[in-house]
């Protein structure tokens, strides 16, 4: 058997069948790496860390694609390209994928949304065992090309200062971009620089009118909302595959959220996506929803009430204020952002542009929160009062959940005088997901 595609080849390893993989050509999508004793790339050198931030580098010139870590590829003489004839998969302890981000983060521009994902090896297999890491590299818009990695490399595998090279992806090997070509590219930009005016960055497109057709959706018109908006900066038309198996209805309507559907998330016990005008509507009655454009902008609406991000504060509240609970906030952020940079984003090659919009906040009785954890009796943190009832603000998206989630919190706390970093759940720019899993148990 093989992989014909990226989706059917990941389908594989999630289904633990990864001799299915076994006969798999390398290719422009995919590449496979065997594992040394040292991992897949001994980043304790130059040569390994330059392997890595080039291998990145083009695959997301090439049109995106993966690194598939614990397979054996090679080519026989009747074959084109090398191919996966072994698997070998591996232990867990050979990969710190923290390490491997910050490798490519600090080598490779632009910075380039790269996930990491480990797959189990059958336990029942008496010839292996271990794991699969895979390395997915999105593409970059033409508008946004070249990636480039911020590094030569000597024959002898050191680093070369003051040097950069543009690696390309050619069937199942990697070249580099010629210097001609190079040069050819760095004055079409000066001539096109010098013939008109430069262009001025245009706002984020602000859909408000999403927000108020979903609100409508929802009956929530009458109710302060928190909504969440992602938007693509150069849309392309229809997603591809929204209603495909496997496609966009079918992650919202399975979505991996960090508690149940009825903890709080953005997927739902009781109703299913329903198809939109080339888009998707998925509805959470009493505490919000989510509207997918055809071009895939999406919108999320979590209701400021005692069923959603008010939960259980009902309690706490006095002289008619309403207190969001700290704990429902920040799950709600993080999952909306899981669900968003992982599975929306990558299905349209564009820059995005994240936005949150806290409508009817301050509209008596006003929402309030308060600095540190939620409060437990006695009565524990003052509540400060939201301070505007029309708060929208956006920012470029990051790509990485916890990231972007700090981000859209930092906004939300300075609706109401607060900073974010009294949030608990909080680690530096980031949401700690960990500290999250560990207040819920």
């Amino acid at each position: 058997m093989a992989a014909d595609s990226m989706v059917q080849l990941v389908s594989y390893l999630a289904a633990q069948q990864p001799y299915a993989i076994v006969g798999t050509p390398e290719s422009e999508w995919v590449d496979f790496k065997s594992v040394p004793p040292g991992g897949p790339y001994d980043l304790s050198t130059d040569k390994g860390k330059f392997e890595l931030a080039k291998d990145v580098a083009a695959f997301s010139n090439a049109g995106g694609g993966l690194l598939v870590c614990g397979f054996k590829a090679k080519k026989k003489q009747t074959e084109l390209y090398e191919v996966a004839e072994k698997v070998t998969p591996f232990g867990k302890k050979l990969v710190d994928s923290t390490r491997y981000k910050d490798i490519i983060t600090e080598y490779v521009r632009p910075l380039l949304k790269v996930k990491f994902f480990w797959y189990d090896h059958p336990e029942d297999d008496p010839e292996a065992s271990g794991h699969y890491f895979v390395i997915e590299v999105p593409a970059l818009s033409e508008a946004d090309r070249w990636a480039v990695v911020t590094r030569g490399i000597t024959d002898d595998g050191q680093f070369i200062k003051n040097s950069w090279t543009i690696p390309i992806r050619n069937g199942d090997t990697t070249a580099f971009l010629p210097q001609d070509e190079v040069y050819r590219l760095l004055n079409d930009g000066l001539r096109a620089r010098h013939g008109a005016d430069a262009a001025v960055a245009a706002p984020a497109v602000d859909r408000a009118e999403a927000r108020e057709a979903l609100r409508a959706d929802l009956g929530m018109q009458e109710t302060p909302v928190l909504f969440f908006q992602s938007i693509p900066d150069h849309p392309r038309g229809l997603v591809p595959g929204t209603y495909a198996d496997g496609g966009l209805r079918d992650v919202l309507g399975n979505q991996d959220t960090l508690r149940g559907a009825s903890a709080f998330n953005w997927a739902s016990v009781h109703t299913r996506p329903e198809p939109r005008e080339g888009g998707l509507l998925l509805t959470i009655p009493a505490r919000g929803g989510l509207l997918v454009d055809s071009d895939g902008a999406i919108t999320g609406a979590a209701a400021a009430t005692s069923d959603m991000l008010g939960w259980a504060m009902e309690y706490y509240s006095g002289d008619g204020e309403r207190r969001i609970s700290v704990f429902v906030l920040t799950e709600i952020t993080l999952e909306y952002f899981r669900l968003v940079d992982r599975h929306v984003l990558p299905l349209v090659h564009s820059t995005w542009t994240h936005r949150i919009v806290a409508s009817d906040f301050a509209q008596a009785p006003a929402r309030t929160l308060a600095p540190g954890d939620d409060p437990a009796f006695p009565l524990r943190g003052a509540p400060q009062p939201a301070t505007s009832s029309n708060w929208n603000h956006s920012w470029k998206a990051l790509g990485d959940p916890e990231l972007d989630a700090y981000e859209a919190l930092r906004h939300i706390y300075a609706l109401f005088g607060l900073d974010v970093t009294t949030n608990p759940f909080t680690d530096g720019n980031r949401v700690d997901t960990a500290k999250l899993l560990a207040k819920r148990q």
